[in-house]
């Protein structure tokens, strides 16, 4: 059955004239950026985590070729769909064929982004827009580069959207359910959504049941091999699992505090929900203060430093004390911010400009997907607009809901923010309409001058 926003808008039949070449330009830049990977390998590396992972997969390849027992590789290793993609492409043919699967991934989902527009009833040129605006964010041009999970788990989610807006069939609901639960193989922040999701959707309590199976399906195998493997019903351990997180967060606002860490129940710096929780009220300013800073590394880190030094790496020196233990968000948690911006514009002054540049600019684009959101959420929502409004309303609230999820790792960055960008390049560019109008109504109302009366006036 076709998605009743399809009947609305006819946006399967939009003009897309224009599309091919935006979309040939963006591959045109990945193809050279591939050309560039070619001659500095050693950027695959240099996405957050990479290090450790390379030498998970290293693992697995040695396991694989040496028969070794990969049931207990694949057990000891954490959640599997945050390295086994990668592993595979890497078995099969090296860094080079994870970037061009990689690669392929971050172009589908800009093409996605276009259908979710048009989906959603936005022009055609309105959709091309933001996919162009997300084709060309920071994460998305630089992360299908790297070693990173978001790499993988971005699309993914991306085109759970795509299938959801496109029908409410029990068939295209299981589908983008499927999807879903891969992505949330790969990072597991997502495992509520497809409960968020059924309060929103237009369809059979059949599809929308058939939806979050097929969205927590994945999860629940998984869990059970690692129950069959090791007795331990768990998304599987290691070094950044739910509880290491958590710990490691308790810790860092213990530091900035001046207060003592919590104590670990089992001794393995691992600390449940439950028990961080329970920190987070015995002192609880600390924690408000740690969850503020990362609310405005979310809204305002642009990740334009993945770019200067991550991948082009401009200044190694400066990335590796960047990076390290003291680095910039221990110095902000423990000096606050204005001290933390006088040492860094003295030490690392080029850094610090184009991070105040991305962070100028990407201020402006959430201005405008708050401004979009707000337009969203006043429509009309009775009759046959519901099916649209329901669905925007469930995009309005994804990046909150991935806000939300940042609370669970020791300190957000910019990278955690990535799930959520196809929905702030939607609302920013469904914002523009009211920023003209805002500023049409403001000029309106300044008095026009004829300069040529005032001169025979004068005279």
């Amino acid at each position: 059955m076709a998605h009743p926003i399809a009947k609305l808008h006819g946006s399967a039949r939009a003009d897309w004239r224009g599309w091919p070449l935006l979309f040939g330009l963006l591959a045109a830049l990945h193809v050279l950026m591939l050309g560039y990977d070619l001659h500095h390998p050693g950027r695959f590396l240099n996405a957050d985590r990479a290090g450790g992972r390379m030498q998970v997969l290293e693992g697995f390849r040695r396991t694989w070729e040496g028969g070794g027992d990969l049931t207990a590789f694949l057990a000891q290793h954490g959640i599997v769909g945050d390295w086994l993609p990668q592993a595979l492409l890497y078995l099969w043919g090296g860094q080079y064929l994870v970037i061009v699967a990689q690669v392929a991934l971050a172009l589908a989902s800009v093409a996605w982004v276009r259908s979710i527009g048009t989906r959603l009833g936005m022009a055609e040129g309105s959709a091309r827009g933001a996919a162009l605006l997300y084709g060309l964010l920071p994460h998305t041009v630089v992360l299908p580069h790297q070693l990173a999970s978001e790499a993988i788990f971005v699309p993914l989610l991306v085109g759970s959207f795509a299938l959801l807006v496109r029908s409410s069939s029990a068939r295209g609901l299981a589908l983008a359910g499927a999807l879903l639960g891969l992505a949330t193989l790969v990072r597991p922040i997502t495992l509520l959504w497809p409960l968020v999701c059924v309060l929103f959707l237009s369809a059979t309590l059949r599809a929308r049941a058939l939806f979050v199976l097929a969205a927590l399906t994945p999860l629940y195998l998984w869990m059970l091999f690692v129950f069959a493997a090791t007795g331990d019903l768990s998304m599987g351990r290691s070094d950044h699992d739910l509880g290491r997180n958590l710990y490691e967060r308790a810790e860092r606002i213990a530091a900035s505090a001046g207060v003592p860490a919590p104590e670990s129940p089992t001794g393995d710096r691992r600390l449940g929900v439950a028990g961080y929780l329970r920190f987070a009220l015995d002192h609880p300013s600390p924690a408000l203060e740690h969850s503020a800073r990362d609310v405005a590394v979310l809204a305002l880190k642009s990740g334009t430093e993945r770019v200067v030094l991550d991948y082009l790496e401009v200044d190694a020196a400066e990335r590796a004390e960047l990076q390290a233990s003291d680095g910039w968000r221990a110095r902000l948690e423990r000096d606050g911010a204005w001290a933390t911006f006088r040492q860094m514009t003295t030490r690392h002054p080029g850094v610090v400009l184009a991070a105040a540049g991305g962070a100028i600019a990407f201020a402006a684009l959430m201005l405008l997907a708050f401004a979009g959101a707000l337009a969203w959420l006043r429509e009309n929502r009775d009759g046959a607009a519901a099916p649209r409004h329901r669905l925007r309303l469930l995009l309005v609230l994804f990046p909150l809901y991935i806000a939300a999820t940042a609370q669970v790792v020791d300190a957000a960055q910019s990278r955690h923010r990535a799930p959520a960008e196809l929905a702030l390049c939607l609302l920013a560019v469904a914002g523009l309409p009211v920023l003209r109008r805002r500023l049409s109504r403001t000029f309106s109302k300044i008095p026009r001058v004829n300069l040529h009366t005032e001169v025979r006036r004068a005279r």
